[in-house]
């Protein structure tokens, strides 16, 4: 897809492309409707973990270790707000994002969450991507 970027900016790159595309739709139609829920929370969770492990690992400074989740993580809090928007759920998307945000900062503090329990939930992230596709 994107054979003519270096390879360090490939997969961050390919991220920006694939979710603007579904941030359009839903803007355009102003529906969300056969969109899961579910499916971006549990994405936007592996994301959080994703970069949390890659920070506290020390890869802070290598782009394509983080970037994509990065890049595709933001897309997908933006689709979950619009998702909670057009259902007139905003409250509850409040709700969720403090949450999210407790999280986050729980994952890059060490104190909080140990390397271990960090590593396992890294671990864990591939089974929540995949359940994530399950309606």
């Amino acid at each position: 897809m994107t054979p003519w970027l270096p390879e360090f900016l490939r997969s961050p790159v390919a991220a920006l492309i694939g979710e603007p595309c579904t941030l359009f739709k839903i803007l355009k139609s102003k529906s969300v409707a056969g969109i899961s829920l579910s499916s971006y929370l549990l994405e936007v969770l592996a994301n959080a973990i994703t970069l949390a492990y890659s920070f506290r690992k020390g890869y802070s400074f290598t782009f394509t270790t983080y970037g994509e989740a990065l890049f595709i993580g933001a897309q997908n809090i933006v689709i979950t707000l619009l998702i909670l928007a057009f259902t007139e759920r905003a409250a509850q998307g409040v709700a969720t994002n403090v949450l999210l945000l407790i999280f986050t900062y729980a994952m890059f503090t060490p104190s909080m969450v140990g390397g271990a329990l960090l590593s396992m939930l890294y671990g864990l992230t591939i089974p929540l991507v995949i359940s994530s596709r399950f309606p």
